[in-house]
């Protein structure tokens, strides 16, 4: 377990997280940042839990954030490249839990996590340029904005510009 400042931890995702994962990526409205498009079944997502997951294998690692015995959010490294120590991060935590500066200390503790076990040296976030929390999060924790990516997301009917950043890990 990795521990988030004095409140927390990030941890592999277990069956017990069933039910809040089948929320988590049944929820229609946060469709915009993945590539999932449809819903995930019971099954499939038993499957996901009961299998072995490697970084290395998978090229993707998702940790949830527990606080108080349950799951309030995760984090996720996607599009591993082991050669050349790069990855892409995605994070999420529920609403109720948003604007008390925990994802900046989950943000911290997963760059520490990458850094020192995972060998990456190079972290990358899309933002949606809407998504105002997200941006000030990526922003406070020191990645450089490299560009915008125009019309990169399907959203509400519509393509939306993400803000590419990037994070060079010490």
């Amino acid at each position: 377990m990795i521990p988030v400042g004095e409140i927390g931890f990030l941890r592999a995702p277990e069956q017990s997280d069933l039910k809040w994962l089948m929320h988590l990526e049944n929820d229609m409205t946060l469709w915009y940042v993945a590539t999932t498009k449809e819903p995930f079944s019971t099954l499939t997502m038993q499957s996901y839990l009961a299998r072995h997951q490697s970084v290395v294998t998978d090229q993707q690692l998702r940790l949830v954030f527990e606080v108080d015995g349950d799951p309030v959010g995760a984090v996720d490294v996607f599009d591993y490249d082991p050669t050349v120590n790069k990855a892409g991060v995605g994070i999420i935590l529920e609403m109720k839990h948003r604007g008390k500066g925990w994802s900046k200390l989950m943000l911290a503790a997963f760059e520490n996590y990458c850094s020192k076990v995972l060998n990456i040296q190079n972290l990358y976030a899309h933002v949606p340029l809407h998504n105002e929390p997200s941006l000030a999060l990526f922003t406070g924790a020191d990645y450089t904005i490299v560009g915008d990516l125009k019309n990169w997301i399907w959203m509400h009917g519509n393509h939306d510009d993400v803000r590419l950043f990037q994070k060079i890990l010490g």
